[in-house]
């Protein structure tokens, strides 16, 4: 199969020869990598208990016997789930357009724990996302708003139109004392490589280039395996081959072995609150500092028109109390992506207004275009996540996008955005 053998090579040499993985996110425990978006991390944040506005939240009955009966399904079979639903809504405007978008998402994520429970030997689980994506009360989705409006880029990433599907569908085994991770399965890339705090268009950024690198063609979610270990000292490697023409709403196979264009990608990082032998069950908690090299390269593919490509990324972010900075790049070679550099930087800044759970991000992105007739594009975005219950966060949302590429006659576009989630 054209390729496959390498990024399948790699990503389990880089397991069986180092030591120890490195994917946690600082609120939730040792299990799955460390992006907000990975469907262990979602689990755990809608299941941790939240400072709010309103005290206790709606139906507080209801809703600590819901938490009663979560905790104790996972006490007796392993099995741990939570529901979501977010919606956006979004309006962009320019000197000469005008565009407004809504969209929503409903997902059900759940993980099983097979094997390895309570500390007893190798962790082992299945994950999984069962989700639809929709409009609502508007002809055009929140994702294609910006763009219509002349930006090259969404204003609303993954909040499109999709079928109810099971999206992401896994395997996960912990080996070596949770040292070393490996996953297969259908899986989404973009949760698992190129971390920062702030990647999360659910409770975070909603823009592409603060989250969905614009340099990297991810699959949304595809057929294929990742692996990772944590070195000694904080570092931390991780690599892994994809279907680069996965879907969401589709198994892959057919894509996978028929096609056979792939998606891969390998990583270098030091977090230096990562430590190595953990013992197993031990909460995980790897702090607000990261600095990784991202590489990729991704076959030509034919059904689309789209080039051979590969590129890499660079990217820090370091804590100093509740003010979190961040700095990235990314570069493309060969046409593969819209983008052939891109880079932001922003803070984002946590425990706000004596708040625990808000938070407010202000991010500035650059981005340069492979056809040389479009103008570089330039964004500022402003976030603050409002936690009015312990399983309800309201989010307004403002970008002002330089230089549009797509429409030359502005010089500015505004995109504003509203983003309510519930968790339960």
């Amino acid at each position: 199969m054209k390729h496959m053998g390498n990024p399948l090579a790699l990503s389990i040499g880089v397991v069986l020869m180092t030591g120890k993985m490195a994917f946690a996110q600082s609120a939730a425990a040792d299990d799955g990598f460390r992006s907000a978006d990975d469907i262990p991390n979602i689990i755990e944040s809608a299941n941790t208990p939240k400072e709010s506005r309103v005290v206790g939240g709606l139906a507080p009955s209801f809703l600590e016997r819901w938490s009663n009966f979560k905790q104790d399904l996972d006490e007796k079979t392993g099995f741990k789930f939570s529901l979501a639903y977010t919606h956006v809504l979004q309006a962009a405007s320019s000197s000469n357009r005008w565009e407004t978008g809504s969209g929503s998402q409903a997902e059900f994520d759940f993980t099983w724990e097979l094997f390895g429970r309570n500390g007893t030997g190798p962790k082992g689980m299945i994950g999984g996302k069962f989700e639809s994506r929709f409009n609502f009360l508007n002809a055009t989705a929140p994702q294609s708003t910006a763009p219509a409006a002349g930006s090259i880029w969404s204003g609303a990433i993954g909040y499109g139109e999709q079928d109810p599907s099971i999206s992401q569908l896994w395997y996960e085994q912990h080996l070596v004392r949770d040292r070393v991770l490996l996953r297969f399965g259908k899986i989404a890339p973009f949760t698992v490589f190129d971390y920062y705090k702030y990647k999360s268009p659910r409770v975070a950024f909603l823009g592409q280039p603060q989250n969905f690198n614009p340099t990297i063609p991810f699959p949304a979610t595809a057929l294929g395996i990742g692996g990772g270990a944590r070195l000694k000292n904080g570092y931390y490697l991780a690599a892994g081959g994809f279907d680069a023409n996965g879907k969401a709403n589709r198994p892959g196979f057919d894509t996978l072995f028929e096609d056979r264009e792939i998606f891969s990608i390998a990583e270098i990082g030091w977090a230096p609150d990562f430590v190595f032998g953990l013992e197993p069950g031990q909460d995980f908690r790897p702090g607000n500092d990261d600095y990784h090299l991202t590489v990729w390269h991704t076959d030509g593919r034919k059904n689309i028109g789209r080039p051979e490509g590969w590129g890499f990324t660079a990217s820090a972010q370091k804590g100093f109390g509740n003010i979190v900075p961040y700095a990235r790049y990314g570069y493309s070679n060969g046409g593969a992506t819209s983008l052939k550099q891109f880079a932001s930087l922003g803070a984002g800044f946590e425990d706000v207004f004596g708040y625990d759970s808000d938070a407010i991000g202000l991010g500035l992105s650059w981005g340069d275009p492979w056809n040389s007739a479009l103008d570089n594009q330039y964004a500022l975005e402003v976030f603050y996540r409002m936690q009015l219950t312990p399983q309800f966060a309201l989010t307004p949302d403002v970008q002002v996008i330089f230089d549009p590429a797509n429409d030359p006659a502005s010089d500015v576009l505004g995109v504003f955005s509203l983003r309510g989630r519930i968790a339960l």
